[in-house]
């Protein structure tokens, strides 16, 4: 309410199976209030839940804090006021995904068109997430895991430190691996490519085992496809 006239704001949530029913009322809640038509984009995505699968021999471990508590990373992409900033959604909640997606747009807000939705910033050459300790990070989704650091604001610019200027090889080899990141390459001929690049890194890792895999929402893209031609149908009668 305080900042509505100052800035541009957008509303990401994130939903599972048992929440998704109460999005609409949320969606009620907000279309009430005095900022409502000052809402740059209202968004929703489906929360991952699995674990990563852990290769035979090895012990899985969870990045925590000191209370013991997991972190998660901070992607809240979903909440950019750009065309091509909300990544797609995780879990297979594709009809989900399409139910939040029409009901937002049902009352009255801007949300994401369910096609161009990407692809995530990791893909962007220059594009960081900086975490509170200055880490930097090519996906904001494991801003919570140290190993995936691929840099350290430090260490950029002529103001650096000695000691940060030298060359840190864990990062290195982090960020190695993101420059090769293509999962894509796994997709054939699909025709969503262009705004998908193979999906999710972090869904992919969370639920597949491997960045490096597709994470496949295509029915989700489908039907983001079908309800623009409705649009542009209705809107040409």
């Amino acid at each position: 309410r305080k900042v509505a006239d100052r800035c541009k704001i957008s509303i990401g949530g994130n939903f599972d199976e048992a929440s998704a029913g109460s999005y609409p009322a949320l969606l009620d809640y907000l279309r009430e209030q005095e900022f409502a038509d000052k809402l740059a984009k209202v968004a929703f995505k489906p929360i991952i839940r699995e674990t990563p699968k852990t290769p035979k021999g090895l012990i899985p471990l969870t990045v925590v804090d000191g209370s013991g508590k997991p972190l998660g990373g901070t992607c809240m992409t979903a909440a950019g006021t750009g065309t091509t900033s909300a990544c797609t959604g995780c879990n297979g909640l594709d009809d989900t995904m399409s139910f939040l997606r029409e009901e937002t747009k049902r009352h009255g807000f801007p949300t994401v068109d369910g096609v161009h939705m990407g692809p995530c910033e990791l893909h962007r050459r220059h594009a960081y997430t900086i975490n509170p300790e200055g880490s930097l990070y090519a996906c904001p989704g494991f801003t919570g895991d140290a190993t995936q650091s691929v840099g350290h604001i430090d260490a950029l610019g002529a103001g650096a430190s000695a000691k940060a200027s030298r060359p840190d090889p864990a990062r290195a080899r982090a960020a190695a691996e993101w420059d090769v990141l293509a999962p894509w390459k796994s997709c054939g001929d699909c025709a969503f490519i262009p705004v998908c690049a193979g999906g999710c890194s972090v869904a992919s890792h969370t639920e597949l085992g491997s960045m490096h895999m597709p994470n496949c929402h295509k029915p989700s893209f489908e039907a983001g496809v079908f309800a623009l031609a409705r649009e542009a149908a209705a809107n040409a009668a």
